[in-house]
């Protein structure tokens, strides 16, 4: 109390006139206050006269306006006076108006209080005909027009001197002397409030200061318990949260996860370990580990077979060292095994002692699943689960090591199965598959248990022989897979016979390293296929060469198109009568820039396995057409051009648009283009060739059947086609002068023509005695060295126009010899 009274002393003494304590004031604001408590009392007191002032005034005003309402009371009751006087006296002069306006102000002398004036209105002049002597000049004033018969006057009534003053009544009077008297009483008193008013303030600021302290260290106190709080607060939120994720981790997670205290006794069992191993909780929490889950032979073989093993991994744990996570079988509640991951780690008290242990397993029966399926996929065919093209390479590495320590050879045979194609576009990839795997059965059963059958790729195998005895052995396999091979298939109620082309290479004579015998034993299949199929054929040097340089002939045909290497020879149809020309065959060249010529032999049967057959087709019809427009244009030539089609072009379906196309684009009739179609190709397929052939006449074009006479045409067949012209194949012409059998087919050929109204070319014309043959068999056209090699476009255009400027119309051989 005493230090509080101190305090208050202090308060007291650094606080003036109610300004806080602590606040540094100004000097002047002492002062200014003083001044302030000073004026009040005078401020009040002038308040309450100037109040009094306006009552005063107010109270002058009323008394002002009730003498003037009693003024113009009496000056109207004067006026109405002399109205009736006025018009009961007949006035002739104004002196009678003077003598009543006297007799009726002097009729009340003794209460007079009001003088008149009188002004006349009646002339064009207003003028004064009466004024009272007593009249004076006043604020007050009554006027009033009177009109007596015809008379105007204006009549003006002022008060009299001494009347209807503003003299002040007793209550202005109180009121003007006892104002300042009750100002002064109410200065006094507040004077007196406001000294009383400041001995009550220094009394509240000493509280109040006293109260601030006490709010000032409540504050403190309630800022600290607030913090306090607030810490509280966040620490529980946090450990909420932390439980919250600990708990979610521990569901959440595919892992076992088992706690235990340092004796081994269970405490926690996530749902993952009740997954796993098939215990609840409940039924587990309490009892030991690990003999619950892990059994004992496999705890003595990890024992004996890892060295520390599985007790080293509890020893680590119980050190204070997470061990390494170690693969264990592991124990369902069922009795089932599985394989497992296992890690125990310790769990650290707040001191950091260790107060128990957690371990952590998981199930990796699928992982090791996985990882032989991978190991599997990786040496083995998925399909056939014979081995694949890698473990074939490290068997085939392992063979020819041995057998070069022991001086033996190996065989290597490669096989591909014959048209196994149209198998999966008939029947479907699936029945394909299933064909796979029952040849790749039988194929076990052709070979030894140390021989290797691989499938390296779609329909290819390969089946390495390791220690043979001699190049039999390797025949005998071969011819054993054939005889396999010929009983049939029963697939998807389909009875299927396949057939497989072997080709074998020798080691070491063929070839010292694994990718040489392959490439080899490749070879020699593709000598077996060329062979007719459902053969075998060991490596022969030469055909690879021949394959090798097939190989690059195919490679560079097809840059020879980019680079504009192909061009057109041209060879004239004549009539075997006149000689004139009645047509031109577009043949195709390739100028090679290093073998010069190539025969059309060489490449176009590449071109027909390549597929590039198609564009170098399309180059030809354009190029043939622009051609034969050219020499229509320049009046040299008017027939039509013969094209050769492919069978890959003719199995173009939009072929009749793209002719279509071609045409327009070159401005050649469709009149002056012949399409030359094999008769092989044509009866393919009987029934889609008619379609197409159809839809070319429909264009316009002209259809001729090459090479006839070398295939099986049935004439029923020929009369369904829209054709108009067979070409006798330059075979039956070659001999028909020497040969009687070539002659009699070939002048078969022609009399059948004739009878289904065909055109007839003969191919190949070389002699006279051929022509004149012809001539008598009415072949009608012929073709051949006899009247012009194919010549290159320049060479034929010359030749033309030397006809032309020669007047020549007709290519005539030389005479015949007598």
């Amino acid at each position: 109390m005493a230090a509080h009274r101190e305090h208050l002393r202090q308060h007291e003494s650094s606080t003036h006139d109610g300004a806080p304590p602590g606040m540094n004031r100004p000097p002047l604001l002492p002062l200014a206050g003083t001044l302030l408590r000073l004026s009040l009392p005078l401020i009040v007191f002038a308040a309450i006269w100037g109040g009094l002032g306006k009552l005063e005034q107010q109270a002058r005003e009323g008394e002002e306006r009730q003498n003037i309402s009693v003024f113009q009371r009496t000056a109207a009751q004067q006026v109405e006076r002399l109205r009736s006087e006025l018009g009961a006296t007949r006035i002739e002069r104004v002196a009678d108006l003077r003598k009543l306006v006297a007799r009726v102000l002097d009729s009340r002398r003794d209460a007079r209080d009001v003088s008149l004036e009188i002004i006349d209105l009646g002339g064009d002049h207003p003028r004064l005909i009466y004024q009272d002597p007593d009249l004076r000049p006043s604020t007050m004033m009554y006027v009033e027009q009177l009109v007596i018969g015809q008379q105007r006057w204006l009549v003006e009534v002022s008060p009299l001197p001494g009347h209807y003053l503003l003299n002040p009544s007793q209550s202005v009077e109180t009121l003007r002397w006892g104002g300042p008297l009750i100002g002064l009483l109410v200065a006094l008193l507040v004077a007196l409030l406001q000294s009383r008013g400041r001995s009550v303030r220094r009394q509240v600021l000493r509280q109040t200061s006293a109260l601030e302290h006490m709010n000032h260290q409540l504050e403190r106190s309630n800022s600290a318990l607030q913090a306090e709080i607030a810490r509280s607060t966040e620490a529980e939120r946090s450990l909420r949260n932390t439980t919250t994720l600990q708990r979610a981790i521990l569901d959440g997670s595919e892992y076992a996860i088992v706690s235990t205290d340092t004796n081994g006794l269970i405490e926690l069992f996530n749902p993952a370990a009740e997954r796993i191993f098939g215990w609840r909780a409940d039924e587990l929490v309490g009892r030991a580990t690990p003999l619950l889950f892990c059994p004992e032979d496999e705890l003595a073989r990890l024992e004996s077979r890892d060295g520390p093993g599985f007790f080293a991994m509890i020893d680590e744990a119980r050190a204070g060292h997470a061990a390494e996570p170690r693969e264990m079988t592991l124990r369902r509640k069922d009795g089932h095994e599985f394989p497992a991951s296992l890690s125990v780690s310790p769990l650290h008290g707040p001191d950091g002692a260790i107060r128990g242990y957690l371990g952590i397993a998981s199930d990796i029966g699928r992982q090791k699943a996985a990882e032989s399926r991978i190991r599997f996929l990786a040496h083995y065919d998925a399909l056939t689960e014979l081995p694949n093209r890698n473990y074939l390479g490290q068997r085939l590495a392992e063979a020819q090591e041995q057998c070069r320590r022991r001086g033996e050879p190996l065989a290597l045979l490669f096989l591909d199965l014959d048209r196994f194609k149209y198998v999966n576009d008939s029947l479907g990839h699936h029945a394909g598959d299933l064909l796979l795997q029952a040849v790749s059965r039988r194929f076990m059963t052709c070979v030894r248990a140390e021989d290797t059958v691989a499938r390296t790729g779609g329909d290819e195998f390969v089946i390495l022989l390791p220690s043979l005895p001699d190049r039999n052995r390797a025949i005998e396999v071969a011819e054993r897979i054939l005889a396999a091979l010929r009983d049939p298939f029963d697939i998807r109620s389909q009875r299927l016979t396949i057939s497989p082309s072997i080709g074998i290479a020798l080691y070491p004579e063929d070839g010292d390293d694994a990718e040489t015998l392959i490439k080899h034993a490749d070879a020699a299949m593709y000598q077996a296929k060329a062979a007719g199929r459902n053969a075998y054929r060991f490596y022969d040097s030469q055909y690879a060469r021949e394959l090798s340089d097939r190989l690059i002939l195919e490679n560079e045909l097809r840059l020879a198109l980019e680079r504009k290497q192909f061009v057109l020879h041209y060879q004239p149809q004549l009539d075997v009568y006149s000689g004139e020309i009645t047509g031109i065959e577009a043949l195709l060249r390739w100028q090679h820039p290093q073998h010069g010529l190539v025969p059309p032999d060489r490449f176009i049967p590449i071109a027909e396995d390549s597929g590039l057959i198609v564009p170098i087709g399309d180059w030809v019809l354009r190029a043939a057409c622009a051609q034969a427009h050219a020499w229509r244009v320049a009046g040299l030539l008017d027939a039509p051009m013969a094209v050769n089609l492919s069978a890959r072009q003719f199995d173009q379906p939009d072929l009749p648009e793209q002719i279509a196309s071609v045409l327009e684009a070159t401005g050649l009739p469709a009149t002056r283009l012949e399409l030359e179609l094999t008769e092989s190709l044509v009866m393919r397929e009987p029934e889609r060739s008619s379609d197409t052939l159809s839809r070319c006449k429909a264009l316009g074009l002209t259809i001729a059947i090459d090479d006839f006479g070398t295939g099986y045409s049935s004439l029923a067949y020929l009369r369904r086609f829209p054709i108009d012209r067979l070409k006798i194949d330059r075979s039956f012409i070659k001999d028909i002068v020497d040969e009687p059998d070539d002659a009699a087919i070939a002048q078969a050929i022609i009399a059948m023509a004739h009878s289904l109204r065909l055109n007839v070319v003969a191919e190949g014309v070389e002699s006279d005695a051929q022509l004149s043959l012809l001539r008598q068999w009415h072949c009608g056209i012929y073709q051949g060295f006899l009247s012009s090699r194919p010549l290159p476009g320049e060479a034929l255009t010359a030749l033309l126009r030397g006809m032309k400027a020669a007047g020549v119309a007709e290519l005539a051989p030389p005479p015949l010899q007598h």
